[in-house]
């Protein structure tokens, strides 16, 4: 069997493909997940290396500094507020406009009538696997590879969303 005739009988027996279009489409956004990638110009101050949303090393400091990049499945610019720090234990408070969100905001805290630490974060499992790298003096840099969203797009291929973000 040829190459092409098989890649078109594996598209046409993935489960959850309404059309080819819809799946290419699909596979591609899932694809752009994969990589967040800004610039930071304005009050911004930090250095911080994050492995998953739970563990991070450093801290970042911005006060509606001016952003641009890749955020979700589209370039733009945006102003964000920043504070996250990290000594193993890591937290990551963010406040946007011009975008409904970045990361979102996501750490550990514990209320007086709680026994220990709970995990809050925006969405679901898919984006606790994120590793960032962010930097800045005036103007900086933040980068996530999101290993939730590759996984995403590797399953996509087979027809599964576990992201929820197919059409």
């Amino acid at each position: 069997m040829r190459p092409g005739a098989a890649l078109l009988l594996a598209l046409a027996l993935a489960p959850g493909c309404s059309s080819v279009n819809d799946y290419l489409h699909d596979r591609a956004m899932d694809a752009v997940d994969m990589v967040r990638v800004h610039l930071i110009v304005g009050n911004a101050l930090g250095a911080e290396v994050q492995i998953t949303q739970w563990i991070g090393l450093g801290f970042m400091y911005e006060e509606k500094a001016w952003a641009g990049g890749l955020a979700t499945r589209h370039f733009g610019t945006w102003d964000e507020s920043i504070r996250a720090w990290g000594l193993l234990i890591h937290n990551w408070k963010e406040n946007v406009k011009g975008l409904p969100y970045y990361s979102g905001s996501y750490g550990w805290y514990q209320r007086d009538n709680q026994p220990s630490a709970k995990f809050y974060h925006r969405d679901g499992p898919i984006e606790l696997w994120t590793i960032r790298a962010s930097a800045a003096v005036i103007i900086g840099a933040d980068a996530e590879v999101r290993l939730g969203e590759i996984f995403d797009f590797i399953v996509g291929i087979v027809g599964f969303d576990p992201a929820h973000d197919d059409k």
